[in-house]
């Protein structure tokens, strides 16, 4: 009985590992461009939903909340890096005092960080009782190192809109 074994040359394994080769150095660059592209989605989505959440607890709680960057307090920059907080601003001071409730926290990307330029030069974003800002608009700017990617615009009424055009000097330190 003569049994056919068949099998593939040392030459056309060579060209089909050349072509895999070539093929995943072409698409390497892609994936990692929409890799960052989806991480500049993701942090953008969560400082919207952040201020949209502070905006629905101020109007249900009848109270001022203030958003800011920092650990555990406000560090007083408009540069937001690490971590935002969300808490009820009580005295309206937009720093998180001790007797303060703390709603949120939320993480900033290491990667990223968030430039605030607002009407009245705030380091925080105050929303009132009836969801409006404490008579601040402006834009929060997104930053991957000093490059500006996209903006998300508040207007006085609170809310705020993502914005495909960023000021590219907002993130030059």
């Amino acid at each position: 009985m003569l049994c056919l074994q068949r099998a593939q040359t040392l030459p056309e394994l060579l060209i089909t590992l050349s072509v895999l080769a070539g093929v995943l150095g072409l698409i390497t660059p892609a994936l990692s461009t929409m890799l960052q592209n989806s991480r500049h989605t993701s942090e953008i989505n969560q400082l919207h939903s952040s201020i949209n959440y502070a905006r629905a607890m101020a109007i249900r709680t009848g109270t001022m909340v203030s958003i800011c960057s920092g650990d555990d307090r406000c560090a007083g920059t408009r540069r937001w890096r690490g971590k935002l907080l969300i808490f009820v601003d009580a005295n309206q001071s937009g720093t998180l005092d001790g007797d303060e409730q703390l709603l949120k926290v939320m993480d900033i990307d290491p990667r990223h960080s968030w430039d605030w330029a607002n009407f009245r030069q705030r380091t925080y974003l105050s929303l009132r009782p009836n969801g409006m800002t404490h008579s601040l608009n402006g834009t929060f700017t997104l930053c991957d190192g000093d490059l500006a990617i996209r903006g998300i615009v508040i207007n006085i009424t609170g809310r705020a809109k993502a914005s495909e055009r960023a000021d590219p000097d907002r993130c030059r330190d």
